[in-house]
């Protein structure tokens, strides 16, 4: 086993998760942009929706890095006491890694969306261009 192994594993993904959502959390987008933080329709309706999406999306990216960290080091280290071959753990890596990412930011869009329509009723999203 190298550090490379221990390093790239299935808890990297949730590595990468914090550290996107505690840099979004404290050096947070000023305004409403195409380019950095959570941009959707919703989000952008104004900036009162733009700053309390970002703030949301952050800490749920935070608390969903935390868990599929936990995650990812239990698989981790199942994989090495059940003593998994190399190239059964690089497919495990890298199912997690682009299955994780895929649902975390699913699951972050859903969640936020849901929290942005719950907290601004009087806003109609729907009838943003």
């Amino acid at each position: 086993m190298n550090f490379s192994n221990v390093l790239i594993g299935p808890h990297l993904i949730g590595l990468i998760f914090i550290v996107i959502g505690l840099l979004q959390k404290y050096l947070p987008p000023k305004g409403i942009n195409r380019w950095y933080g959570y941009r959707t329709p919703a989000a952008r309706t104004n900036q009162q929706t733009w700053d309390e999406a970002n703030r949301y999306s952050a800490n749920f990216m935070i608390k969903a890095g935390f868990f599929a960290l936990i995650i990812g080091f239990v698989i981790y280290s199942g994989m090495i006491y059940f003593n998994v071959d190399y190239n059964t753990q690089k497919m495990v890596d890298y199912f997690i890694l682009f299955g994780g990412a895929m649902g975390i930011g699913i699951l972050s869009t859903m969640v936020t969306e849901s929290h942005l329509k719950r907290t601004f009723k009087k806003i109609d999203f729907k009838k943003r261009k």
